[in-house]
């Protein structure tokens, strides 16, 4: 066997509580010395500069915990609002602040990265090197609706994203959607995108009726109720699931309120505005971050998962939902049919009346549900982070063959 392909993997997002990406650049370095012994991918931050372990107790947990933040009290919603933060999208430290932060870094990492043979940027923008890069574009959301972003997230985009474009020699896009926009909008050849689908976590299996129970007890949470899961941003489209929900008859709202598990992003006022203005009382619930074996409990109980974005990459929280037996209605847009297929509810988001009338008969028939509960767990079952290793593995081996600089 000859040397190993020394691969380094811009880590810097495991310093943060866990979200999709974080999730992502997780699941990757967990599963790629499980596929592949001849590629070592070693994490930046952690191997380089912090000296430690990436799964070190006293770091980050990879699973994420509970965020302190989070608004677990069974709190009206105005008051649930009141105690989130105002935007943990982005941290609340000045820009420039952070551009130094992120200027430090990176020159630590072209002084420190001569070693490797390769550089995986995770997180759609990688750091100005001469070292032969693969990057993986989750999504385009910035570029194609900046109004959805933080100003300081668009300007980043605009001052880094062309030359990381230009600096990358292979693509990994998170989904066939992605792969797509990156040919259509950017001009990228489709030889150079290779796609490898995200999974669910060990974490996100159904949950037995008792450990069910004790998850909504804790959280003072009655036994039926929809839930969205995710980031409260524009894209998400609360906004129209709340709607949705309040154009319920009013014994369905009181029987199976809206839980709303996520932390609150950027750009909402006009959401907070409503809820607080509508005043529907304990029918809607904001929790905050919820931590893994939290959200498989809620998935597990829920009457359905109800997800109206307007625009997503991928899409992990149906396939969360469906690996956990949620039945799910989800928006008919973008990158999520490849996600669910035809084991959820595909609607149109610009369309309420077709929410309620989804929600409805979830709350009220029993045999359809359980035939989306089936086909959800068969369709989730189909995802694997070792078959998205695999892919990544043979994406790096390509990007060093390539002759594109």
């Amino acid at each position: 066997m000859g040397e190993p392909l020394i691969v380094v993997v811009n880590d810097r997002v495991l310093r943060r509580t866990l979200t999709g990406v974080g999730h992502y650049v997780s699941q990757v370095l967990l599963h790629l010395p499980e596929v592949d012994r001849q590629i070592r991918a070693e994490p930046f931050l952690h191997a380089r500069i912090l000296r430690r372990a990436w799964r070190d107790p006293k770091g980050p947990a990879v699973t994420g915990a509970s965020d302190p933040r989070s608004v677990d009290s069974p709190a009206a919603p105005a008051a649930a609002l009141a105690r989130q933060p105002r935007d943990v999208g982005s941290s609340r430290k000045p820009w420039w602040v952070r551009r130094i932060g992120q200027g430090a870094y990176a020159g630590l990492f072209r002084l420190l990265s001569g070693r490797y043979a390769l550089y995986h940027e995770p997180n759609h923008i990688p750091i100005r090197c001469g070292l032969p890069t693969i990057t993986t574009i989750h999504d385009l959301s910035v570029l194609v609706h900046p109004e959805w972003h933080p100003a300081d997230r668009v300007r980043w985009y605009e001052r880094e994203f062309e030359a990381g474009v230009l600096q990358t020699r292979r693509f990994i896009a998170a989904s066939e959607f992605t792969k797509r926009e990156l040919v259509s909008r950017l001009g990228l050849a489709p030889d150079r995108i290779d796609v490898t689908y995200q999974a669910p976590r060990p974490a996100f299996l159904s949950v037995d009726a008792a450990a069910a129970r004790r998850t909504l007890a804790a959280l003072d949470l009655p036994s039926r109720f929809f839930l969205y899961v995710g980031t409260l941003e524009p894209r998400k489209n609360l906004a129209g699931l709340i709607d949705a929900f309040e154009a319920l008859p009013p014994n369905i709202r009181g029987r199976h309120p809206l839980i709303i598990a996520g932390p609150w992003g950027w750009s909402l006022e006009a959401l907070r505005e409503r809820i607080q203005r509508r005043a529907l009382g304990s029918s809607v619930r904001l929790l905050g971050y919820m931590s893994d074996a939290q959200l498989a409990g809620l998935y597990s109980a829920c009457t359905a998962f109800v997800w109206p974005t307007l625009y997503e990459g991928f899409g992990m929280p149906p396939l969360e939902a469906m690996a956990c037996g949620a039945p799910v209605i989800v928006s008919d847009v973008t990158s999520v049919p490849e996600v669910v297929g035809d084991a959820g509810v595909l609607l149109d988001p610009s369309k309420p009346e077709a929410w309620v009338a989804a929600m409805r008969r979830m709350a009220e028939d029993d045999a359809w549900r359980e035939d989306l509960i089936e086909r959800g767990i068969a369709r989730a079952a189909t995802f694997s982070w070792k078959r998205c290793a695999i892919q990544t593995a043979a994406a790096y081996r390509a990007t060093l063959s390539s002759s594109h600089a």
